[in-house]
């Protein structure tokens, strides 16, 4: 019986959270393509190195619409904040579904998560979305309305540095430049 307990908790553990780490991948609700349980919910953490963000696309997505989002949903949230709640086959005035849409995450975070309700009278196939990481430009970022460098700002992949026009030198701050 013990066992029994165990592995019933071990089941119902796999099924709920997901931590992704990778720059780029595929998400699913469960058993996609084929109809999605009843009484799920799972939901993948995805985490990319700092200096990118988190941009994602849906390929496909046929979930039951209700007003609201309220039975069967995703739900897209990053930095603590709600990004989307998407549910149905296509937008309504009170529901969200992605059709073409990409959405953003706030940091290097994105948190995804899939949940259906008891019943499901139709057979919805649920979702197929795609992720990937975007390196972010800081050098367009202002702090307090400044540019982040004095003179002059380079991007690269994941980070950015500052360099100063002939004659000045950086300062230990790695922003600003002084004669």
């Amino acid at each position: 019986m013990r066992l029994y307990l165990l592995l019933v908790a071990l089941w119902h553990g796999m099924g709920g959270s997901i931590q992704l780490q990778k720059m780029y991948g595929r998400i699913t609700s469960p058993d996609f393509p084929n109809m999605y349980p009843n009484n799920k919910e799972r939901t993948w953490n995805i985490s990319v190195p700092t200096g990118y963000t988190i941009r994602i696309y849906f390929t496909h997505f046929n979930m039951e619409l209700s007003y609201q989002c309220d039975y069967d949903y995703v739900k897209i949230s990053s930095g603590g904040k709600l990004v989307a709640t998407l549910c149905g086959r296509e937008s309504t005035d009170t529901e969200e579904a992605p059709g073409n849409t990409t959405y953003h995450s706030i940091d290097n975070t994105l948190t995804v998560t899939f949940r259906s309700d008891y019943s499901n009278e139709n057979q919805f196939t649920g979702f197929e979305a795609f992720y990937a990481a975007e390196d972010v430009d800081e050098c367009k970022q202002l702090i307090d309305g400044e540019p982040l460098c004095d003179h002059h700002c380079h991007n690269y992949l994941g980070g950015f540095y500052c360099s100063c026009s002939i004659g000045y030198v950086l300062h230990e701050d790695k922003r600003t430049c002084s004669v």
